[in-house]
C-alpha cells in the first residue's frame, strides 16, 4: 500500500485519489447519452471526481476542464473556454496535428475579439463560435465533454453582477448548444450550491422554462466503507510515526467522520502533530475538535452561512427554525414532533411551512427522511453537520 501524504483541502494528483471507480464508471455510461449535473455537499470530493475522469480519459471522449468558481461574466466564461482548449488541446492524443496547428491561430483572434467593448453585446455568437471550434478541433470521431466546475456559483455571480436575465439567455443557448448538437457535446456540470437554488431564483424572476431538464441529475455519493479506510490507512502510513494497527485506526476513523475525503486529511493533518504514533482515543479527540474548534478548520458555518445567501429571508428563518428543531433531537424525529418544536419557537407556523422547508432542506442535503421504527423522520443528513449545529446553535 503506497503511502499518501496529508494535504487537507489542496488539489491532489490523479495518483493521489483513492476510489471512486464505480462513480466514474456510472457517469462515464450516462455521458454516453446525455449530459450530466453532479451536486454535492462540499468537501464530498466531487472536483476530485471530474479531474480524475478528466486525467485518465475514455476512449471516444475528449475532455476538456474548467473551474468556473473565479468567472464572473459572459465574455470572462468564453474567454475561459478557449484558454482551457489552448491548454488541453495540445495534449490530446487523438487530436490532429492540423486541428492543433489552427487552434493556435484562432486563439489570439478570438481572445482578442473578447477585449473590445462591443463584445459584450455579442457574448452569444462568441460562445457558439467557441463551441464549434472546440467541435471542429477534436475530430467527428470522439464526442466532446466540456466538464464545467462550479456552474451555479459562476451563475449566481453573473446574477448579481449581470442580471437574471443573462443568466437566463446563457442557460437557454447551452440547452440549445447541446439539441444542436446532440450526438457529439456533452456537458458535465457541478456544484456544491445546488444548480436548483439557481434556477428556483430565476423562476421567482420570471422564467417557467427548465433549462437543464435534458440532463441527468445526480447526487455525489460519500465514499464507501472500504474506499475511505483505504484512505484512512494510506494517509496514516505516510506520518512521521504511523500506528502499529493501521486499519483499527482507520475504521475508527471512518466511524468517527464518514466518507469526507476532506475531513480525513484534515484529522489525519492533526494526528501528524503528535510527535508519536496515534489512538483511537486521539482520533474521537481529533474528530471533535475538527468540528468544535472556535477557528472552524472545517469550514461548518458554510452550512450556517449559505442559508442568508440563497434562501429568502422567510425560508431562512422558518430553515433555523426546523435544522434547531431537528439538532436538538438525539436521533431522528417524527414530523408531528417536528411540527409540535416549530411551534415552541414559532407559535403561529402552519403544519405545511415546516412539511415545505422540510423538502426543501432535504433537497439542499440537510436533511434525509428515512423509516425508523415503521415511522417516517428526519435527521440531518450528515453526522458532522448535526455535531457542529448543537455545538454551536443550541
Amino acid at each position: 500500500m503506497r503511502p499518501l501524504v496529508v494535504n487537507p483541502g489542496g488539489r491532489l494528483g490523479v495518483d493521489d485519489i483513492v476510489g471512486r471507480e464505480q462513480e466514474i464508471r456510472r457517469y462515464w455510461r450516462i455521458l454516453e447519452r446525455q449530459g450530466l449535473v453532479l451536486g454535492a455537499e462540499r468537501r464530498l470530493g466531487k472536483t476530485h471526481i471530474v479531474l480524475k475522469m478528466h486525467e485518465t480519459g475514455r476512449d471516444g471522449f475528449a475532455t476538456f476542464y474548467q473551474d468556473l468558481e473565479s468567472v464572473h461574466g459572459l465574455t470572462e466564461l468564453v474567454r475561459a473556454l478557449y484558454r482551457a482548449v489552448d491548454h488541453q488541446l495540445s495534449g490530446l492524443k487523438r487530436a490532429k496535428r492540423k486541428a492543433v496547428d489552427l487552434w493556435s491561430t484562432v486563439l489570439p483572434k478570438k481572445l482578442g475579439n473578447l477585449d473590445l467593448p462591443e463584445a459584450r453585446n455579442n457574448w452569444k455568437g462568441l460562445l457558439i463560435d467557441a463551441v464549434n471550434d472546440v467541435l471542429e478541433a477534436v475530430g467527428p470521431e470522439d464526442k466532446v465533454v466540456l466538464m464545467w466546475d462550479e456552474l451555479p456559483l459562476m451563475l449566481h455571480n453573473l446574477h448579481k453582477r449581470e442580471g437574471a436575465d443573462s443568466v437566463i439567455q446563457l442557460l437557454d443557448l447551452l440547452r440549445s448548444l447541446r439539441q444542436q448538437h446532440g450526438a457529439r457535446l456533452r456537458f458535465l456540470f457541478t456544484g456544491s450550491i445546488g444548480l436548483h437554488l439557481v434556477l428556483r431564483t430565476l423562476r421567482v424572476a420570471g422564467n417557467a422554462n427548465d433549462p437543464v431538464n435534458d440532463m441527468h441529475l445526480e447526487t455525489v455519493p460519500p465514499m464507501v466503507e472500504a474506499e475511505t479506510i483505504e484512505l484512512a490507512s494510506r494517509l496514516l502510513c505516510g506520518l512521521e510515526h504511523p500506528p502499529s494497527d493501521v486499519e483499527t485506526l482507520a475504521r475508527h476513523l471512518h466511524k468517527a467522520i464518514g466518507g469526507f475525503p476532506y475531513y480525513i486529511h484534515h484529522i489525519v493533518d492533526r494526528l501528524g502533530e503528535l510527535g508519536r504514533p496515534a489512538s483511537t482515543t486521539d482520533i474521537t479527540a481529533s474528530a471533535e475538535a475538527l468540528v468544535c474548534a472556535d477557528d472552524d478548520p472545517a469550514h461548518l458555518a458554510y452550512y450556517l452561512q449559505r442559508l442568508s445567501t440563497y434562501y429568502g429571508p422567510e425560508e431562512a428563518r422558518l430553515s433555523l427554525i426546523v435544522l434547531d428543531a431537528v439538532a436538538s433531537q438525539e436521533g431522528a424525529t417524527t414530523m408531528d414532533n417536528l411540527i409540535n418544536l416549530a411551534r415552541h419557537t414559532l407559535p403561529e407556523v402552519r403544519d405545511e411551512q415546516v412539511r415545505e422547508t422540510c423538502l426543501l432542506l432535504r433537497r439542499d442535503h440537510y436533511l434525509t427522511l428515512d423509516r425508523r421504527d415503521d415511522v417516517m423522520a428526519h435527521d440531518f443528513r450528515w453526522h458532522v453537520v448535526k455535531q457542529w449545529w448543537r455545538h454551536n446553535r443550541l
